[in-house]
C-alpha cells in the first residue's frame, strides 16, 4: 500500500504536538504534572495536546513559562514550521 502524504493541518499538528513533547521530555515533567501546576484536569490538558489547534493563549503562555520554551519553539508551535 502506498504512503500517503500528510496533509497542511495534520502537518503542523504534528509539529506543535512533537515541540511541545520535546520540551516536556527535556524537562522531565509529564501530562499530569503541567495540570497539576496549572490546576486544570489532566484529560483537558492531553485534550488539547492531541488536538493543538484548540489551544488557548493562555495555555501557550502557561507552557513557555512551565517548560521554558525558547522564542523558535513558540514559532513553531504556533506556525506549524520546523524552519522557522
Amino acid at each position: 500500500m502506498p504512503k500517503v502524504k500528510l496533509t497542511d493541518y495534520a502537518q503542523k499538528r504534528l509539529i506543535a504536538r512533537a515541540t511541545i513533547k520535546n520540551r516536556m521530555e527535556i524537562k522531565q515533567i509529564n501530562v499530569k504534572g503541567i495540570a497539576k501546576r496549572i490546576n486544570m484536569p489532566a484529560s483537558t490538558l492531553y485534550n488539547r495536546f492531541a488536538h493543538p489547534e484548540i489551544m488557548r493563549l493562555n495555555d501557550l503562555w502557561t507552557l513557555v513559562s512551565i517548560l521554558g520554551l525558547s522564542n523558535q519553539e513558540i514559532l513553531q508551535i504556533v506556525r506549524g514550521r520546523e524552519d522557522v
